[in-house]
């Protein structure tokens, strides 16, 4: 059997994967659930991403007036249907080897798929605007939609919604389909192109990266004030991606007490002297110095270490990333 038709045949079977892994998970962020509460989507169904999260998502939606996560939609009887016939007719073509089908059924995926994302958008839409007139608490003009994909604040919270394995290997058998049909060509210089073309996004995606602060409208992951003081902010990054912003040093540091540093891809401070410049911590130096308030209380900034000595009274005491946090440990989050 010609190598393209086995490629055609993993492409084929691998949406069958849905019925084992998650397809979509959306997360709420906020300083009152310092692990995250969310929920994943599948093909037959939607649970928490933890145990007791949809009961406390669905808590959260009543007080604002939006109705339960449902238990059961229409999409979950037929998209178990549309996924095995995606896939025997996958098979089939796989079988025939006929090259030009193999194009066609990346096409029947592709628009499956964007019919999937638009009724998924849809779904959201009404999740998010179809409130009770009665809500115990009524904003005007508020509406709590999630973003389709990415990161987005809603009132305290940031919810983030993201592709899970099940979406990633649904792209893969749209990519093999791809390099099946170019696999027979005498040249495989293409099929590297494709691959590259097709893959990378996704892996720049997963990889952990620093967002921009919007400052003015960006809240703090900690005490949920908005970050304005390009001076004091800082981030933190996952390991898995996720952003996490503080409208000051102390807040960042308080936050860590319950979260692992560890699991941080990235520990960002501020630079004092080029706000709006991201150093990292460990290699930052740090001062307490009231005459420089910083937004929580605690006066902490950092410098980077070289233009500190040079610019600044040497005999300030000034503290590393390891020390500082246990001095604004003692400070109680009360006088914050």
């Amino acid at each position: 059997m010609k190598k393209s038709k086995w490629i055609m045949l993993v492409a084929a079977i691998l949406p069958l994967s849905l019925f084992l892994l998650p397809l979509w998970g959306i997360t709420l962020e906020a300083p009152q659930y310092p692990q995250s509460i969310g929920m994943e989507i599948w093909i037959t169904h939607i649970e928490g991403m933890n145990e007791n999260d949809l009961q406390n998502i669905n808590l959260m939606n009543h007080y604002v007036g939006m109705k339960e996560i449902p238990e059961h939609m229409p999409e979950f009887d037929l998209f178990p249907y549309v996924v095995i016939g995606l896939s025997l007719l996958g098979i089939v073509i796989g079988l025939t080897g006929k090259r030009n089908w193999y194009l066609v059924w990346f096409g029947i995926a592709i628009i499956l798929g964007i019919a999937g994302m638009y009724d998924f958008y849809q779904w959201e839409y009404v999740y998010g605007h179809d409130l009770n007139p009665h809500a115990a608490i009524k904003i005007p003009g508020q509406g709590y939609q999630p973003p389709l994909i990415g990161r987005k604040l809603i009132l305290n919270f940031t919810a983030v919604s993201m592709p899970l394995a099940g979406a990633y290997l649904l792209f893969l058998s749209m990519v093999l389909s791809v390099v099946a049909f170019l696999i027979d060509k005498k040249s495989n210089k293409g099929i590297v192109n494709v691959i590259l073309i097709l893959i990378i996004p996704i892996a720049m995606s997963c990889k952990p990266s620093i967002q921009e602060i919007a400052y003015g409208s960006d809240a703090c992951n900690f005490c949920s004030m908005n970050i304005v003081d390009k001076q004091h902010a800082s981030q933190l990054v996952t390991n898995k991606g996720k952003n996490y912003k503080f409208d000051a040093i102390e807040c960042m540091i308080h936050y860590l007490e319950k979260n692992n540093e560890s699991e941080m891809a990235y520990v960002l401070v501020s630079d004092f002297a080029d706000p709006g410049q991201f150093l990292a911590a460990k290699e930052a130096v740090f001062v307490i110095d009231p005459s420089s308030p910083s937004p929580m209380g605690a006066s902490l900034s950092a410098f980077s270490a070289g233009d500190f000595v040079k610019s600044e009274d040497t005999q300030v005491k000034t503290f590393e990333w390891s020390e500082v946090k246990e001095v604004v440990k003692e400070i109680s989050v009360n006088n914050l």
